[in-house]
């Protein structure tokens, strides 16, 4: 993946966000209010009956956070619900865990999900072979393109070669320095790249069954699942 040679009339390099209430307010308004509360328990509902109320606070809660490059250790915090698949029901293998994270904390990451791939996009630093966690594109569109290339081949009499690979857990194991090292090759930095690695480090998870809550555990590498931002640092 590498950048245009052409000349650019957008930044190159993306150090910090400017926070809006305007955007702020926006957020708050469209939360679902059937999403399961976090750790925290500031339940989406409530986010949502007092937006205009709170959103002031937030804008200003969230331009600190993100100049001072640092995010709160209330929103590091992840519930685990294991959620029953097939088979043994004694076997942990047979359950798939449903992380639950602060609704709060994902409002942010909305704001630096959408500069970030803006930037991205704008940028054209994504390869466009590139169809997932993106939007407009998806499986369906990958596998369109996919039976074009075969369709063309065949009717050329040419060679087909294809190679699948699938990574075992692979969320689990995105290695953090190497993350933010290419974060910072492509241009993103300053702040925003001490908030992102503050946002990926010293991350606690509990695991909840029955109303049961275990003792913490460090998350030491992988993308945060259940966050907006997780796949697209995936």
């Amino acid at each position: 993946m590498t950048r245009p040679t052409s000349p650019q009339t957008f930044p190159i390099v993306l150090e910090s966000i400017n926070v809006t209430k305007k955007g702020v307010l926006s957020l708050l308004q469209g939360i679902n209010e059937n999403k399961a509360t976090g750790p925290d328990e500031i339940a989406g509902k409530f986010l949502k009956a007092c937006a205009v109320e709170l959103h002031e606070v937030f804008t200003i809660l969230f331009q600190t956070s993100l100049d001072l490059g640092v995010v709160p250790d209330e929103w590091k915090v992840a519930h685990i619900f294991p959620l029953f698949k097939k088979g043994d029901k004694t076997k942990a293998e047979n359950y798939r865990p449903i992380s639950l994270t602060s609704i709060t904390c994902k409002l942010l990451e909305h704001i630096v999900h959408s500069n970030i791939m803006g930037f991205l996009d704008s940028n054209e630093i994504l390869s466009p072979f590139q169809h997932g966690f993106r939007q407009k594109r998806s499986c369906e569109s990958q596998l369109l393109t996919t039976l074009r290339d075969f369709w063309n081949s065949l009717n050329s009499s040419g060679q087909t070669d294809a190679i699948l690979l699938d990574f075992s857990k692979a969320f689990d194991k995105v290695d953090h320095r190497l993350l933010l090292s290419k974060m910072n090759h492509l241009g993103i930095s300053g702040p925003l790249l001490q908030w992102a690695s503050s946002f990926l480090s010293d991350r606690l998870q509990h695991v909840v069954v029955d109303g049961c809550k275990s003792s913490p555990n460090k998350v030491l590498s992988g993308v945060p699942q259940g966050t907006v931002l997780g796949p697209l640092f995936f």
